[in-house]
């Protein structure tokens, strides 16, 4: 009897590209079940053909830790929502759905019932199962990562059972599992915490590069969502202050880049910029700066827009890229930036590397409080989260020293500086990163940071573990490995969710892609 007898609906020949398309796999067995029971019949002939199973949704990751060429897994098929709850005393309610539904459809369903997503990423594309399993993160002082708002999950995991996870039942699986880089097991519904609809009343200021470093101590605290875009040729950033409102919605802000002539015009720059000119990257940046945002720094009186939550939150992340983002303290940002300002501004000079803009400049908060809080006295307009939970998944990649204080106490303090440092793939083709990108690795480690886990870290062959190659047989974008460091920085936590996972995968039927697994060091050679 066939594979294809026991789980029908297996395909073959199924090719996987990342949304970057940096990456595809041609894995032996593609699958959508469209049942949890489908996925324990998946998770079973797994075990039973030593078979190992990566589980996809969107895709947005740029890296190739979802690359296999065993079993891939999509569960866009198990997107029903199960039940709606809402607590008016506290005000908010507990949506239940199942983790294969875009959370830009959740909020769909959500925005019916009067509710919204509390707080996102850049995008909404991801599955409500994908988008915690790597430590997606929002753009507040006041908010953390989104697996802060996850009231329960149910996994599948490497014993076929479907387990149900929450602060009371299993809490020690469902710290690893709220950021399990597909490791643990299969998520396959979850119940998050929504809050009253909302709209974004934000301020898009031109903020000169120095007067960022000047306002350091109280731009970050100034406003419940904020994010800032640096433009290091043109010594200017974009800072961008959002906060709740019930205001009607405005026109949206006119953007060049937007429309399909500037889109086309400017990837063509970069094309050229890339494959025919280097030095001619610093020009294109002033000039598309330029032409999205004026040349007057307007600190202080900016444009403002009015926009649902979602699109407010959501970014327009533009072509095909690179993306290395890495978390450090945020006391330590002025440091950072001045020392990254200085050596692109000398590899400029002496052409040795040319870097693409934006340089993403965020920052969250994922300290957790010690108990639950009460939330009776909230109105739609209150800043903060209302958590789901309050534990720490073990691989959460913000700094350990960082406590809760009250949001009316919050300083820099308490905050986790993010900065995305990004490449275009101007039209597909790639473009050299390896020495800018070891450059910034080098610069946020020693400022106490480490990379998000779905991104375009490289770390070095002397940091990896398992087989490595001399480094001139390395592509320029192929990541060597972080193994050493990451044992370092995680410690106990790495130790603790390394017993967790095999406790839950004893088979490794999750254990696919080992070549990434071993070389970051979340398992070792001899487990593998």
């Amino acid at each position: 009897m066939s594979l294809n007898d026991v789980l029908p609906g297996a395909r073959r020949n199924f090719v996987f590209k990342n949304w970057a398309r940096i990456y595809s796999a041609k894995p032996q067995l593609y699958f959508q079940p469209s049942s949890v029971e489908e996925v324990v019949e998946v998770v079973n002939a797994a075990r039973k053909e030593k078979k190992t199973i990566v589980t996809v949704g969107s895709g947005h990751s740029p890296s190739d830790m979802c690359i296999t060429n065993d079993w891939l897994m999509n569960l866009d098929k198990l997107q029903n929502v199960h039940e709606l709850k809402e607590n008016h005393e506290q005000h908010y309610a507990d949506v239940t759905v199942d983790a294969g539904l875009r959370i830009y459809k959740l909020n769909d369903y959500l925005s019916q019932h009067g509710y919204t997503i509390q707080n996102l990423g850049s995008i909404s594309e991801q599955s409500v199962g994908g988008i915690i399993s790597t430590g997606t993160h929002g753009s507040s002082p006041y908010q953390g990562l989104v697996s802060s708002q996850y009231v329960n999950l149910t996994i599948v995991n490497g014993k076929g059972e479907v387990v149900f996870l929450d602060s009371e039942h299993h809490p020690e699986v469902f710290r690893a599992a709220m950021l399990s880089l597909g490791k643990i097991g299969i998520i396959v519904r979850a119940t998050i915490r929504a809050i009253p609809v909302y709209k974004i009343k934000s301020t898009q200021e031109v903020i000169n590069f120095e007067t960022l470093l000047e306002k350091w101590d109280t731009i970050w605290t100034s406003s419940e969502f904020i994010r800032c875009w640096w433009y290091p040729y043109t010594r200017k950033c974009i800072l961008w202050r959002g906060i709740k409102t019930e205001e009607p919605v405005s026109a949206p802000r006119k953007s060049w880049w937007g429309t399909t002539f500037g889109r086309l015009f400017y990837e063509t720059l970069l094309w050229i910029s890339v494959n025919v000119c280097p030095a001619f990257t610093p020009y294109v940046e002033k000039f598309v700066f330029h032409r999205q945002y004026g040349r007057v720094e307007t600190y202080g009186s900016g444009d403002v827009a009015v926009q649902n939550s979602i699109d407010g939150l959501n970014m327009d992340c533009l072509f095909s890229q690179f993306v290395d983002e890495w978390g450090c303290p945020l006391l330590n940002g002025p440091e950072v930036l001045r020392s990254l300002d200085h050596s692109i501004a000398q590899a400029a000079q002496s052409r040795e590397f040319f870097v693409h803009v934006p340089i993403e400049v965020r920052c969250s908060n994922t300290t957790l409080p010690p108990e639950p809080l009460d939330y009776s006295d909230r109105t739609p307009t209150s800043a903060g989260p209302v958590f789901g939970n309050i534990l720490r998944p073990y691989l959460d990649s913000t700094p350990r020293q960082l406590r809760y204080v009250p949001l009316s106490d919050v300083t820099n303090s308490q905050l986790t500086l993010y900065i995305n440092a990004t490449i275009y793939r101007p039209f597909g083709c790639n473009t050299p990163i390896h020495k800018w990108f070891t450059l910034f690795e080098e610069t946020m480690g020693a400022a106490g940071g480490k990379p998000h886990w779905a991104k375009n870290f490289l770390g070095s062959t002397n940091m990896a573990a398992g087989p490595v190659k001399p480094e001139d047989k390395y592509q320029d974008f192929e990541m060597r490995g972080m193994a050493t460091k990451i044992k370092e920085w995680y410690g106990e936590d790495l130790v603790k969710f390394q017993e967790i996972r095999r406790q839950q995968d004893p088979e490794n039927v999750f254990l696919a892609n080992k070549a990434w697994a071993i070389r970051n060091g979340i398992v070792d050679i001899d487990e593998a």
